[in-house]
């Protein structure tokens, strides 16, 4: 799957941007009114970071392998390798939500941790409280004052208010983020660690070799470390994030059985229907057909 420009993200939206940064960094308040159809349940991976805050309205939310319900007062985010899609769950009903996109190219500048914030945020959505709602507001109304000055020195600025909200929005996670929620991928830094280069790599690696060379772990351990924190194996990690690639492919493109074995790094399209059929239980043709 190819990811997403900002560019190309903000094309793919139905509203203009309240405040924008070239193809660096933008904020868009999306509005839903009873009786529209517009939908945007867009499979797709973003190059950047995306913040959405629900002010209004019931949403359905997918990022990578976890489904949540979008809400008043829900903050999510969705992280550079994360596969999203979101939609409009009651279309009778107003909804409003505000999404903050930074582009990768700024996110460079900011010196951004990946592996850091994808276990600090394993969990990608929470409720937020009062104390949340009036920090997510200040920082809109200082991005808006920033900006308006236009000065020299903006997209530095912007680099530090951005690392000063990471910063802030990783306390919230610690603070507020609902256990249960975070369970899946457990508490254990090791299986951060995993699932953080099982995003960046699976299309390309599907062995557990792999990933405990570049861990500095050994199978054994790393096997045994990411059963014990998440319930589950390393190769059924690998296994779901495969098949989530995949069923995109099969579902959202007209590409062939063929070029989607190629994709994923098959060694040929036998190897991906035997693969698909052993851990999806029925052959690509059949669920593409579905």
């Amino acid at each position: 799957m190819e990811s997403l420009t900002l560019a190309r993200l903000q094309e793919s939206l139905p509203n203009r941007p309240v405040l924008s940064r070239g193809e660096d960094f933008f904020i868009m308040n999306l509005f839903f009114r009873p009786g529209e159809e517009r939908h945007f349940a867009f499979p797709c991976r973003f190059a950047g970071v995306i913040c959405l805050y629900c002010e209004e309205g019931v949403f359905d939310l997918d990022i990578g392998l976890n489904h949540y319900t979008v809400r008043k007062d829900c903050f999510a985010v969705s992280l550079p390798e994360d596969i999203l899609s979101f939609s409009w769950r009651e279309s009778q009903q107003p909804g409003k939500v505000t999404i903050m996109a930074i582009s990768e190219k700024m996110l460079e500048e900011m010196a951004f941790d990946r592996l850091g914030a994808l276990y600090a945020f394993r969990c990608r959505m929470v409720k937020v409280d009062r104390r949340t709602m009036i920090l997510i507001h200040n920082f809109q109304n200082i991005f808006r004052s920033v900006m308006g000055d236009r000065h020299a020195d903006l997209t530095r600025s912007l680099g530090y208010l951005l690392r000063s909200m990471s910063i802030e929005l990783t306390h919230i996670w610690d603070r507020i983020a609902d256990q249960e929620m975070i369970s899946r991928q457990g508490k254990n830094p090791t299986t951060g660690r995993f699932i953080a280069l099982l995003a960046r790599y699976h299309t390309e690696h599907r062995d557990m070799d792999f990933y405990a060379s570049r861990l500095g772990l050994t199978p054994k351990y790393l096997s045994a470390a990411v059963k014990a924190d998440s319930g589950r194996t390393v190769p059924e990690w690998i296994a779901e994030y495969v098949l989530m690639e995949a069923r995109y492919y099969l579902k959202h493109t007209s590409l062939s059985v063929k070029e989607i074995a190629w994709k994923l790094h098959f060694k040929n399209q036998m190897d991906f229907y035997r693969y698909f059929l052993r851990h999806a239980g029925l052959t690509p043709s059949d669920y593409r057909s579905m």
